[in-house]
């Protein structure tokens, strides 16, 4: 009898050890090749990839200061921007994506296929920075709003501001052209919601 206790023991101290040693679930990288980083709030799992030579080429010609470059393939649950916003190209999980760091603000860049590129997207943290149409737009339109959040999205097109604002409470979310242009918006006062596509 005895034996059996020692050995479900030893059964128990086995699986809590096994539990223990896949760490705290931080980050890790599977023989796949696959990171996965998770947070409180949701896991990522993103695919590294080598990008091909000419779209690198691309890339470091137009961000010759990046830093911490990381290319994966286009994953549409893992984007930093309201694809549907942006109005950009719709992109394929074969095409490419490169996160990166430069001039202090985090990056991202997104290439097709061919290499070609698609758009940019950065985060302002200095909204003293806006263009003076863009901080006028707000003013005017959004009286009484308070800036949360800034992405600056470049693609071939146009530059455009996607922003992200908060009146006691209440969410706006608008999309502004560095004309100051509004170009969409989301959100509202109390019960009065609305979605604008302008």
């Amino acid at each position: 009898m005895q034996v059996k206790k020692w050995i479900l023991s030893a059964a128990v101290i086995a699986l809590l050890a096994a539990c223990n040693n896949k760490g705290s679930g931080d980050e890790y990288k599977d023989t796949s090749g696959t990171t996965n980083t998770s947070t409180t709030e949701y896991q990522q799992t993103t695919r590294t990839v080598e990008a091909p030579p000419a779209t690198r080429t691309s890339f470091e010609t137009k961000y010759p200061k990046a830093t911490s470059v990381t290319w994966t393939y286009y994953e549409p649950a893992v984007t930093p921007i309201d694809w549907e916003w942006s109005g950009w190209t719709v992109m394929d999980t074969s095409d490419y994506t490169a996160s990166f760091t430069m001039d202090g603000s985090d990056y991202w860049v997104w290439y097709d296929e061919s290499g070609d590129w698609v758009g940019t997207v950065s985060t302002v943290t200095d909204h003293s920075s806006l263009p003076a149409a863009v901080n006028n737009t707000i003013k005017a339109q959004f009286a009484g709003y308070t800036i949360v959040s800034v992405d600056k999205e470049n693609d071939k097109n146009r530059t455009a501001y996607e922003i992200e604002l908060d009146k006691a409470g209440d969410k706006m979310k608008v999309l502004i052209d560095e004309n100051g242009n509004v170009l969409k918006k989301k959100g509202g006062t109390g019960d009065d919601k609305m979605k604008e596509k302008m």
